[in-house]
């Protein structure tokens, strides 16, 4: 059970109308889990829950046998990009420096060795020459690795992204699911919440499907099912079929 991170009877609601109906899935540490469902099914909401970032109705979520106060120094959330302020007035080096902080004591600042490692995780990510730029004069995918950079500079173990693909270049697309295999790879979780159901036989290892209830968790052969999808898309499923989703 240490290995294994668990949702249970999870339930959220928002203005008093139920956002996330009763979820429960369980899954092995060390894999790459994509998120998935129609637009107003809940998969922001989900990720958000299971951070307390909004308040759950009722439900428990552990982290390898930790909860979420026990696990919170482990866990990098990416948020969408549409929530973050490009305005403010911060370079791109010390926007991922943000990412050490939670590792750092009460009161003490980050040192020499935390500016080096905060730009070794520029590196990994192809944004070194960017280091001194301000954070809006980027592309949406330039940001969007540079907000993956910070996540790696926490030095997590749980990684959690929401649309982290959305709206940028083939080139930091490619990038990035290359850096999170290599996460997985490394023993690391990660949840996505991800569109392109094109795709996502190559992206994950597992899949959550969720229409405000959870249609389905598991492999991603085992999701990728017509009449799952046909449950959770309903209107859209036949424009999904005619893509080759099921194919």
């Amino acid at each position: 059970m240490e290995k294994m991170i668990e949702v249970k009877n999870l339930s959220t609601s928002y203005h008093g109308q139920e956002a996330l109906h009763n979820i429960n899935f369980s899954f092995e540490t060390g894999k790459l889990i994509g998120i998935i469902g129609p637009n107003g099914a809940g998969k922001s909401t989900l990720m958000k829950s299971m951070l307390g970032l909004i308040r759950k109705d009722e439900g428990e979520v552990s982290f390898a046998g930790m909860n979420l106060k026990e696990a919170r120094k482990q866990i990098a959330y990416v948020p969408q990009r549409a929530a973050i302020d490009w305005d403010f007035p911060i370079i791109v080096l010390d926007a991922v420096l943000l990412g050490v902080y939670p590792n750092l004591g009460v009161f003490r600042r980050p040192k020499k060795t935390d500016r080096e490692w905060a730009y070794e995780c520029l590196k990994k990510v192809g944004m070194e020459d960017f280091s001194r730029k301000q954070i809006g004069e980027l592309s949406g995918g330039q940001q969007q690795r540079v907000f993956l950079a910070r996540a790696l500079a926490q030095k997590a173990d749980f990684f959690f992204l929401d649309e982290p693909l959305v709206g940028i270049d083939v080139t930091s697309e490619e990038l990035i699911m290359n850096l999170l295999k290599n996460l997985r790879d490394e023993g690391k979780s990660i949840f996505v919440v991800h569109h392109d159901l094109t795709k996502v036989e190559d992206y994950f290892d597992n899949l959550i499907l969720l229409n405000k209830k959870l249609i389905k968790s598991g492999a991603v052969k085992s999701v990728l099912q017509p009449e799952l999808m046909r449950e959770a898309y309903e209107a859209q499923f036949s424009l999904l079929d005619s893509m080759g989703v099921f194919s």
